[in-house]
């Protein structure tokens, strides 16, 4: 069941590869959300829905993950990235700007992780794996829709 577990919380092992993984698996997840918007649904609640899910199944996964591997945030999960990445283009304008912008405010507020950002990492077990991605994704959409509106 953990190898299972594995598999998701590093985003089918992207989490994996060698360098920097929590890149990867931001730039993974530009190419799914991006799929998804075009091919599944653009449907902000339907999407909405998902990343709750993923969420709090990346809450759950990670706490048993990390706990199996004797670590408090391993670096090969990454569905905290894949979550907060895809909150930063949700519902964004469909234009290439945006999405690299969201990407580069994303990755900025994950690693540099200011105020609050930095303080959720304290929570428990998968809480604060996950939070402080979910918080950096929302700082990064705000800022980039906050751009859209004045442009």
């Amino acid at each position: 069941m953990i190898q299972l577990l594995r598999v998701f919380t590093s985003v089918g092992f992207v989490g994996r590869i060698p360098g920097a993984p929590g890149t990867y698996g931001s730039l993974v997840t530009l190419a799914l959300a991006y799929l998804w918007t075009s091919n599944v649904t653009d449907n902000i609640l339907v999407t909405l829905g998902l990343i709750i899910v993923l969420t709090v199944l990346g809450v759950l996964a990670s706490t048993r993950v990390a706990k199996s591997l004797g670590l408090e945030d391993p670096g090969e999960i990454v569905i905290d990235e894949l979550v907060g990445q895809w909150i930063a283009v949700l519902a964004i304008p469909n234009h290439w700007s945006y999405w690299v912008a969201a990407f580069i405010l994303f990755r900025i507020f994950d690693i540099w992780k200011p105020g609050i950002i930095d303080k959720s990492q304290q929570l428990p077990g998968g809480w604060g794996i996950m939070i402080d991605d979910v918080l950096a994704g929302i700082l990064a959409l705000l800022l980039v829709q906050g751009a859209a509106l004045i442009l």
